[in-house]
């Protein structure tokens, strides 16, 4: 109909959402690339900026999963830079989370978390609720990665209660990739570790899953027969129940740094730092740097 109209404009969101709906159900890949092709060169031809970003971000999700790292990196920055000349105000969270998929795919765990942990901060911070899930889910397979399995699964298990509520599934094209990374830490944990871990995960909020380190506390059926030998000290959770990346932003504002150059020392942004000291001070119960900074040095963090 629009072809017959020749509402060009209209014919290309047609090509995008055609080709999304592809790709997500993992339809014919020949058939989405050709689809985004013509929808593209629509969108230059008429010089619609718009269509032309929204068409690059889904490229480099299709790239992606193709595993070509290198031409996703490519589209992606054009990308980037097509939003910040639209003055996008929405959707930095969403391409920070790509890129951690870029570097995720070349092996760059640690890029990769870093920029994880910055979506979801940010995503937060904007309210971007549709997307937390897939934050959870990326930060999830790295953290397993990087031997936290039970970490990742509370994040998991967190992730799939939000998308249940919201009834957002996860989309079949990413499901393989999904189901290899839960398997792998299960094979770790041991199923009756990994089930609480998932159990516990379900029931926490975004914010408590990304706190929620450590191994797993099983329940005791009955209680142990004593013992005359000494037992080891229990792990301890983090002071002040602050994540890992919390305790980094903690220990280098107690060193006197600025917000800024904590966010350089960090290599993340200022927001992010900005969004990090609420929870740091929200956790610890503080309303100033010299209050956390006391707290640092009174529990030895520094």
């Amino acid at each position: 109909m629009h072809r017959e109209l020749g509402d060009k404009q209209s014919i290309a969101w047609s090509l995008f959402g055609l080709a999304n709906m592809l790709f997500s159900s993992q339809g014919d890949p020949a058939k989405v690339h050709t689809l985004l092709e013509e929808g593209l060169a629509l969108c230059s031809e008429m010089g619609h900026k718009e269509g032309m970003s929204w068409a690059l971000s889904l490229f480099v999700e299709v790239f992606l999963q193709e595993g070509n790292a290198v031409k996703a990196r490519l589209l992606l920055e054009e990308e980037m830079a097509l939003s910040r000349e639209l003055g996008h105000r929405q959707g930095p969270d969403e391409s920070l989370f790509l890129l951690g998929r870029v570097e995720a795919l070349e092996g760059d765990s640690a890029a990769a978390r870093a920029l994880y942990e910055e979506s979801l901060a940010l995503g937060r911070e904007m309210g971007d609720d549709l997307n937390i899930p897939s934050y959870l889910e990326g930060l999830a397979d790295v953290v397993a990665i990087q031997g936290e399995p039970a970490w990742a699964t509370r994040i998991w298990g967190t992730a799939e209660a939000l998308r249940e509520a919201r009834g957002t599934p996860l989309p079949p094209v990413y499901c393989a990739d999904y189901e290899r990374s839960v398997a792998a830490a299960r094979t770790k944990l041991g199923k009756k570790a990994f089930d609480a871990a998932w159990a516990e995960g379900r029931n926490m909020t975004p914010e408590q899953a990304l706190a929620a380190q450590g191994p797993v506390t099983l329940p005791q059926p009955f209680p142990a027969a004593p013992s005359s030998t000494p037992q080891a000290k229990s792990p301890t959770t983090s002071p002040g129940g602050l994540s890992a990346r919390e305790l980094e932003v903690l220990r280098l504002l107690a060193t006197g740094l600025t917000d800024a150059q904590i966010a350089e020392q960090l290599v993340l942004s200022l927001h992010t730092i900005h969004a990090h000291l609420r929870t740091i001070y929200s956790k610890l119960g503080v309303t100033s740097r010299s209050a956390a900074t006391r707290y640092a040095f009174e529990h030895q963090l520094v």
